[in-house]
């Protein structure tokens, strides 16, 4: 199901899956798609929405593309951090340069698996989706790799804010042996 949305302040939700640049009269849409496989288009940039949305949650792209450069390393195209809820990351993976007009974002946890095709690589979504993207499998593969690194440097950070503070210890009296 696709309908044309309007709404000028799309962001980024946990329920969203991939974010697909659409062409139309040389003006560049977005499709986004949904885990459920619901999809809508929006009349902006799939980079516009991504960096509106870091925004939108307090953060800025620049600042979420440097935690990935110091979690994972000086690489290019590295999975973005939108936003976390309870310590559950919500991570984009660009899949060409995140500014491209054509670059394809999928969400982390949306991606199924993957495989070659002739135009390049085909992502399986949870939903059962298949997006062609072109890219090559090495290139995916690559990708969710970065994904699962800054992934798991968010849980550590997360875990270790959640097992450190106080700690109270229950004072142990001794007895005195003079009394």
């Amino acid at each position: 199901m696709s309908k044309k949305v309007e709404e000028k302040s799309f962001f980024i939700s946990f329920e969203t899956a991939v974010l697909q640049p659409i062409v139309v009269n040389n003006t560049i849409f977005t499709k986004v798609t949904n885990f459920s496989g619901e999809s809508n288009i929006v009349g902006k940039k799939p980079f516009d929405i991504v960096r509106h949305s870091c925004s939108f949650y307090g953060s800025s792209f620049q600042h979420t593309a440097q935690l990935s450069r110091d979690a994972i390393g000086n690489y290019l195209k590295l999975p973005i951090l939108i936003a976390h809820d309870f310590g559950n990351p919500c991570i984009f993976i660009p899949i060409l340069s995140p500014k491209s007009d054509l670059n394809v974002w999928f969400s982390f946890r949306a991606i199924e698996s993957f495989y070659p095709s002739k135009d390049g690589c085909v992502v399986v979504l949870t939903n059962g989706q298949k997006i062609t993207v072109p890219s090559s499998p090495q290139t995916i593969s690559r990708q969710v790799g970065f994904a699962n690194i800054l992934n798991m440097h968010l849980l550590k950070r997360m875990s270790h804010l959640i097992n450190t503070g106080y700690i109270t210890k229950i004072p142990q009296f001794q007895k005195d042996s003079q009394y």
